[in-house]
């Protein structure tokens, strides 16, 4: 089973994507544990963020931003 992504157009519009930059912005999936994912969710939920903003503000460090 393959897994297909969805446009951007056909996705929510979430506050993370409009916020970040005036860049196009693309789609990526991950594949983790569904415990993972629930402690990621727990942590965004925690903080009052998306998973999106959780996950980019944990990647800056490796993108040198």
């Amino acid at each position: 089973m393959s897994l297909k992504s969805k446009s951007l157009s056909n996705v929510r519009d979430l506050p993370a994507v409009s916020v970040l930059t005036e860049e196009d912005q693309v789609r990526i999936n991950l594949n983790v544990s569904k415990s993972i994912r629930n402690k990621w969710k727990a942590a965004a939920l925690k903080r009052e963020k998306t998973m999106t903003e959780l996950v980019l503000e944990s990647m800056k460090i490796y993108s040198n931003e």
